[in-house]
C-alpha cells in the first residue's frame, strides 16, 4: 500500500513563469534549489512558498505563484531530494530543512518572509515559527497537522505499517495511480538525480512521518507571527484538529473549506485571496515589521 508521503504529490505538473533568479545554495557540502519571481526589496517581507512531501515548487505552486507575485517577491524551495535539490546522505528531518531553508534566505539576505507552506511544508512551517520566529512574518499553514496525533488515525497507521490494507475510508482520501505517474514524469524531468533516487527519498519521507514529529501545545502557544490554519473539509487531518490548532496559536485565523480534500485544496478558488489577507493583516497591524 502506498504511505502517506506519497499522497503528499498528488497534483499535476505544471509550468511555472520565468523566475528572476534561480539558483542554488550550497548547506554542509549540499546544494539546495531556490528560485525567486519579483524584485526582492529590502523594506518588504517576500512570500516563501514551502512545497509538500515528495513535491516540489512546480507541483504545488504553478498556479499561485503568477497571482501572489503580482504584489510582491515570492521565493520558492526545493528541500532536500525534492525538485531539483539532489537527496544527500542522512534522513530528512524537521531540523535539516529548517536549516536549508535559513540558508536560503541569509543567502537572499532576506531577514523574514511571509511563510505559506502546504502539508510537509506547512509543518516546517510551525518548526520555523516555533524555532526561528524572527525569520517569520506571517504562517499560514495549508493542510498541516501539528503531530502524528492531529491526522487522522488511519493515516499514521498505514506510514506505521504500510503492508497492511488501509481503511477503505482513508483509501478514498489518496491520489490516484495518474496522480503518481504524474509526480513521477515530475521527477524524472526536475530532480538531478533522476527518478532513479525517488524510492530512496520516498522511503526517508516515510521514516520521518512514522516518527516522533510534532510540537507541544506550550510550543504553538509560543508562536508569535500572525497565523492562519487552512484545510479542507475532508483533508488528512480533521477539522476539530484545525480548531485546536488555531485555539492554541495566539490570534490564528481558521478556514475550513467545504468540498475539499488533501489533494485539491491547492486548486480552491479562493485560496489566493486567504493567504493575501492575511498577509496584509500582518502588515497593516506591524506584526510583519
Amino acid at each position: 500500500m502506498r504511505p502517506l508521503w506519497l499522497a503528499l504529490a498528488a497534483l499535476p505538473a505544471l509550468a511555472l513563469p520565468m523566475a528572476a533568479m534561480a539558483e542554488t545554495v550550497t548547506v554542509d557540502g549540499h546544494p539546495i534549489w531556490y528560485e525567486v519571481h519579483g524584485d526582492l526589496d529590502p523594506g518588504r517581507a517576500p512570500i516563501l512558498l514551502l512545497h509538500g512531501g515528495a513535491m516540489n515548487t512546480a507541483l504545488a505552486w504553478a498556479d499561485l505563484i503568477p497571482v501572489l507575485s503580482q504584489d510582491r517577491p515570492v521565493i520558492g524551495i526545493d528541500q532536500q531530494g525534492h525538485g531539483r535539490s539532489a537527496d544527500r546522505d542522512g534522513p530528512i528531518t524537521m531540523e535539516r530543512m529548517r536549516a536549508d531553508t535559513i540558508a536560503v534566505l541569509d543567502a537572499l539576505e532576506v531577514e523574514a518572509a511571509h511563510v505559506v507552506g502546504f502539508s510537509l511544508g506547512g509543518m516546517l512551517g510551525y518548526d520555523l515559527a516555533v524555532h526561528a520566529p524572527d525569520r517569520v512574518a506571517s504562517l499560514s499553514a495549508i493542510s498541516a497537522a501539528q503531530g502524528n496525533d492531529g491526522m487522522l488515525p488511519g493515516l499514521v497507521e498505514m506510514n506505521r505499517n504500510p503492508d497492511q490494507p488501509p481503511d477503505p475510508a482513508i483509501l478514498a482520501l489518496l491520489p490516484t495511480p495518474k496522480d503518481f505517474l504524474e509526480m513521477r514524469r515530475s521527477w524524472e524531468e526536475q530532480n538531478p538525480e533522476g527518478s532513479g533516487a525517488m524510492q530512496q527519498v520516498m522511503e526517508k519521507l516515510g521514516q520521518l512521518i512514522a516518527s516522533d514529529w510534532g510540537w507541544s501545545d506550550g510550543e504553538l502557544a509560543g508562536i508569535t507571527a500572525p497565523t492562519q490554519i487552512i484545510l479542507g473539509d475532508t483533508d488528512f487531518l480533521p477539522p476539530e484538529r484545525g480548531a485546536h490548532l488555531a485555539a492554541t496559536i495566539p490570534g490564528a485565523w481558521l478556514a475550513v473549506l467545504p468540498d475539499t480534500t488533501h489533494m485539491t485544496i491547492l486548486s480552491r478558488p479562493e485560496l489566493p485571496g486567504l493567504l493575501t489577507a492575511r498577509i496584509e493583516a500582518a502588515e497593516t497591524s506591524g506584526q510583519a515589521d
